[in-house]
């Protein structure tokens, strides 16, 4: 956690009115480092603190797809899934253990996370 604050605070930002006629207006952010690593590093930190204290944390999900560590922010009720490949990954892995006995004679099983082994 402090790594993540040290980098949020590596680059100063200060925030500056922008507002054009028959527009709204618009907060933007400027900062003065030279070295653009450093402005990225910087933005990501802060826009990872925003996320963790904001609304959307209570979303956010670990894919349950067999072999996935990526997490994702739920967009919908019934997502379980990061992507339509895990979806896939997942369906394919459960008709497999409903369709094949673990354990065959050849010496092939499944384990508990639907991938086939060798034994």
């Amino acid at each position: 956690m402090s790594r993540l604050n040290d980098t949020a605070a590596r680059v100063p930002v200060v925030p500056r009115l922008h507002w054009p006629a028959d527009e709204p207006p618009v907060a933007r952010h400027r900062t003065f480092e030279a070295d653009p690593g450093d402005v990225l590093l910087a933005a990501l930190a802060r826009a990872t603190i925003d996320f963790l204290t904001g609304p959307e944390r209570e979303r956010l999900r670990a894919c349950t797809a067999p072999r996935c560590v990526r997490y994702f922010v739920k967009s919908h009720g019934r997502q379980e899934w990061c992507r339509i490949s895990c979806g896939n990954r997942a369906r394919a892995a459960r008709h497999y253990r409903r369709h094949h006995t673990p354990g065959r004679a050849d010496g092939e099983g499944i384990d508990r996370t639907g991938d086939v082994t060798a034994t």
